[in-house]
């Protein structure tokens, strides 16, 4: 009888372990999920602890558990409370489903400055979309990355300008926007083609001179050859 005492307590202290194991083999170091897990209900978690389990619980986490203990996180997360939607009351882009918007942006003087609200850490690509422009062969965009805080964060970057524009491609979970200003009007000779020519309108003048030269010549040639039949 006390042999299968012992053998029943063993069990059960390795069942605990396994259980523990199983959850510890996914935590990464330092983070608490586990001590929110274990020590607090769900209905009465705060909305960091809600938070920090939920960026805690990727597909990755979830898939190293056993099965109870993956059972034991969706539980807890169904049953705690809703977070409040991040999503800001103004903004310029949403990307994919949401989770992450861009609420304000400038592209002047050489740089973008671009502001985000994230509802939670994100990777996002920013492509300076001028660079290398009017170069002959491939040429391949500066780019950079950033990683977003939950919140707001607001990143800048050099960006080249032509004609007084500038435009950046931000990309999001695979999804892109296009941020740009207004092209100035060309200037210069050279960045007329139509500037040896008077520009526009000198070219369209030409144009309308000749089409009416040619047909006042055409009704004053056909004028003389019908006089000409009268005559005969």
């Amino acid at each position: 009888m006390k042999r299968v005492y012992v053998f029943v307590t063993l069990a059960a202290v390795l069942a605990a372990m396994g259980m523990g194991v199983g959850l510890a083999a996914a935590d990464e170091p330092g983070d608490d999920t586990h001590s929110i897990l274990d020590r607090t209900d769900a209905e009465n978690a705060s909305e960091s602890q809600v938070e920090t389990v939920q960026n805690w619980a990727t597909d990755e986490q979830l898939e190293a558990l056993n099965d109870s203990e993956h059972e034991r996180v969706e539980t807890w997360l169904e049953d705690a409370p809703e977070l409040e939607s991040a999503e800001p009351d103004e903004y310029e882009v949403a990307f994919g489903d949401g989770g992450t918007w861009i609420t304000e942006y400038e592209l002047e003087d050489g740089e973008a400055r671009i502001t985000f609200v994230a509802d939670q850490e994100r990777t996002v690509d920013v492509e300076d979309a001028m660079d290398g422009i009017g170069q002959d062969g491939i040429v391949e965009p500066y780019s950079r990355e950033y990683n977003l805080s939950g919140g707001e964060t607001t990143i800048s970057m050099d960006v080249r300008e032509f004609r007084g524009a500038s435009t950046v491609g931000v990309t999001v979970d695979g999804s892109t926007a296009r941020l740009s200003t207004e092209m100035e009007e060309p200037s210069d000779a050279d960045d007329n083609p139509f500037e040896t020519f008077g520009g526009e309108s000198g070219l369209f003048f030409g144009v309308f001179m000749s089409v009416g030269l040619a047909g006042l010549g055409t009704v004053i040639v056909l004028r003389q050859e019908e006089s000409g039949v009268i005559e005969a």
